[in-house]
């Protein structure tokens, strides 16, 4: 099991999805406007780091969030750079209206079943 300083357990991130949504929304709320006061032109990723971790938080072209919890110890570049390949790869079906659709796909699903 890995440790944190002081010799507590590691864990993750505690609340719900919906909290940490929030989280991940108001960072990028924040970097943006911080972009925008500085015209320093487009957010591309921002990174907290903190003693016990990283919060990645990049974003899509529509408007998404990807939102990345990672581990104090590992390689900051390395996981950026992943994020970015998944956004590269992957970003277009992480639209908000493709997921409402995708839900409710596997909602009509699960009604049929019964």
């Amino acid at each position: 099991m890995r440790r944190r300083r002081g010799g507590r357990p590691a864990a993750g991130p505690r609340g719900t999805s919906g909290d940490l949504a929030a989280l991940v929304s108001g960072v990028a709320s924040l970097t943006f406007a911080a972009a925008e006061l500085m015209e320093a032109g487009v957010v591309k990723q921002t990174i907290v780091s903190m003693d016990e971790g990283a919060l990645l938080v990049m974003a899509i072209g529509d408007g998404s969030l990807l939102g990345v919890h990672a581990a104090a110890d590992c390689d900051m570049a390395a996981v950026g750079y992943q994020m970015g390949l998944f956004v590269g790869r992957a970003g277009h079906v992480l639209t908000p209206e493709l997921r409402s659709e995708l839900r409710g796909a596997v909602d009509a699903g699960a009604g049929a079943g019964r």
